[in-house]
């Protein structure tokens, strides 16, 4: 600069550098810009106010050719000189998301919505994206949650991404919460996602969510893959909770499977909880659909031996005809085989 007889302030700079760029002269005004830093212009707290627009060219050269923490460097300076310019912004964070440096890029965007500016939607997509490709699903999650408060619409395959990569990463009330808002703003559901959030929330002791959860998917014009889940709880111990879903399925008019049903009632009846076997039981009867159940009997039994009669009686009457015969001749065999009392 003292060679080109021009004071040595940040405005003089930036508009020697800018006029460099214009001339593809990049190496020389690196050179001004390597000066600029050395010499700690753009830190002084006295002088002409630096002007942002004019570090455009440079911030771009030096971005496309690897150059980007040279550039945040520089932007980082402007801003505590309280220079704003929201496209150098852009440039710099795109910058970062061409070098990988997705969580450098999404530090940036913070700064920029800090400052009341408005990041396009190219920043958003190119974060989200790089984020979930580095496997950075809460990082990515947080950006889209920026986007949303910035009135962008994200696409729903991203929400389908984010929501897939955080259910894979475990992250159990992070993917209850996009699929709480994703109803909440009528983007479609993925059955598949769907199916695997309610099992990581059952998984994770999470009931009181996970039936919540599918009280609104259901409400919501969707479903998940019922059998499935109930098979997942069921192998899992959980055997009450699987009768809740059957319950819920049986009162919502959705299709389950019989011999699901058998299975579950079995298993709460060998764990005495007949109560519960005989509320699914019940509900099938009310539907009609007790007739091909082979469980019948041994729930009959589960309730007379918790005292449970009247309830006992009830299904009683619901074992086909032939069955209820063979139980009324077995239990006759049984009293006259009994010593009489003296």
């Amino acid at each position: 600069m003292q060679k080109l007889e021009l004071s040595a302030d940040s405005a003089s700079y930036s508009v020697m550098i800018r006029s460099l760029c214009l001339k593809e002269d990049y190496d020389k005004a690196e050179r001004l810009l390597d000066e600029l830093f050395e010499k700690e212009i753009l830190l002084r707290d006295y002088g002409p106010k630096p002007l942002a627009a004019s570090y455009r060219c440079i911030f771009r050269y030096l971005c496309e050719h690897g150059k980007t923490k040279k550039a945040e460097r520089l932007l980082r300076q402007l801003m505590k000189r309280g220079t704003q310019d929201p496209l150098s912004y852009k440039i710099v964070i795109l910058g970062h998301c061409k070098d990988g440096a997705f969580e450098n890029g999404y530090g940036l965007l913070i700064w920029m919505l800090r400052r009341d500016f408005l990041p396009d939607v190219e920043i958003y997509d190119c974060l989200v994206d790089g984020l979930l490709q580095k496997d950075k699903p809460l990082l990515a999650k947080e950006t889209l949650e920026k986007m949303l408060k910035s009135s962008y619409q994200p696409e729903t395959n991203t929400w389908h991404s984010i929501l897939s990569s955080l259910l894979e990463k475990g992250c159990v009330n992070e993917s209850a919460g996009v699929i709480v808002t994703m109803l909440e703003r009528n983007i479609r559901q993925n059955i598949n996602l769907s199916t695997k959030c309610l099992q990581l929330l059952f998984e994770r002791g999470v009931h009181d969510k996970a039936f919540k959860i599918n009280e609104l998917i259901y409400k919501n014009g969707y479903c998940v893959k019922m059998d499935e889940i109930v098979q997942f709880l069921h192998s899992k111990g959980k055997t009450s909770e699987a009768c809740k879903m059957l319950l819920f399925c049986l009162k919502n008019n959705q299709n389950i499977d019989i011999d699901l049903c058998n299975v579950v009632i079995l298993d709460l009846c060998k764990i005495n909880k007949a109560s519960e076997a005989f509320s699914l039981c019940y509900e099938l009867v009310e539907k009609g659909l007790h007739q091909d159940l082979t469980c019948l009997n041994d729930l009959v039994t589960a309730l007379e031996a918790g005292g449970r009669i009247e309830e006992a009686a009830f299904i009683s009457k619901r074992i086909p005809r032939a069955e209820n015969l063979d139980r009324s001749e077995r239990n006759n065999n049984a009293k006259k085989s009994r010593p009489d009392k003296m």
